[in-house]
């Protein structure tokens, strides 16, 4: 699982003392620790698919962060550097042709009233498919 690899890779910024890759790994490590103690939790909840969609939601507020800071006129770079690091932890997300063809191999109808389920499907075959990108997925079918 992912967060055996990011254990690994923060000894290993220990070791090279990368200050910055140190940083983006302690805040992921501390997000997946937040969703383990989290009330409710469920070990069984916790797969590949959730360690990505807690790496994606931390891209998307770093995204908007530099954003603001970049309208402030502030320095974007260590920020920008940051994510980048945080990006090598993402899988690349699937081409739209891609998840039109698992849909269709789904067997699941394309229609909209089925999002949730032909949504869990293509994220178990592919974790880094957005629910944005399945759904202009179903719209191209229908």
């Amino acid at each position: 699982m992912l967060h055996n690899e990011i254990n690994r890779h923060i000894a290993a910024a220990m070791k090279s003392r990368d200050a910055d890759r140190l940083y983006v790994l302690k805040m992921i490590k501390a997000k997946f620790l937040e969703f383990q103690t989290s009330k409710g939790f469920n070990e069984a909840d916790f797969n590949d698919a959730k360690e990505i969609s807690i790496i994606q939601k931390m891209e998307k507020s770093w995204k908007e962060e530099a954003e603001l800071f970049a309208q402030a006129g502030r320095d974007t770079r260590e920020l920008s550097n940051r994510l980048n690091i945080l990006q090598e932890f993402l899988p690349k997300e699937p081409e739209l042709g891609d998840i039109v063809e698992m849909i269709k191999a789904s067997g699941i109808e394309p229609q909209m009233k089925n999002m949730r389920s032909i949504l869990a499907h293509v994220q178990a075959q592919c974790p880094a498919a957005s629910g944005k990108l399945v759904s202009e997925a179903l719209k191209q079918l229908q």
